[in-house]
């Protein structure tokens, strides 16, 4: 039982990390939305990060709601939160390359 009360620190420390990160992307994305505030690419960025940060949340949360679920339908709903956080990713790095290939090329254009 050590060993488990182990990796559950583990995994709390991991998840408080990633969600500073988390914010910390969050913070960027508003620094970056001031500066370039007609930028669609800016704009999409934080929606993925506010996604992103919304399934971290929903990963912590869900197994406490779903402690009564048997195996199969506990796995089904992580597999449903892997997909959000993936789309979430997904959502970010288009806004990303966006922002990278119109906004920066515009500003490159200014000097």
């Amino acid at each position: 039982m050590d060993n488990f009360d182990d990796l559950s620190v583990h995994f709390i420390i991991n998840s408080a990390l990633i969600f500073l990160f988390q914010l910390a992307i969050i913070g960027s994305s508003i620094l970056i939305i001031t500066k370039y505030r007609k930028s669609i690419g800016a704009k999409i960025m934080l929606v993925g990060t506010v996604f992103t940060l919304i399934s971290i949340i929903l990963f912590q949360v869900v197994p406490y709601l779903t402690g009564s679920f048997e195996t199969d339908n506990y796995l089904k709903v992580q597999v449903l939160l892997s997909y959000l956080n993936t789309f979430s990713f997904l959502v970010f790095t288009t806004g990303f390359v966006i922002f990278a290939i119109n906004d920066l090329k515009k500003e490159q254009n200014k000097t």
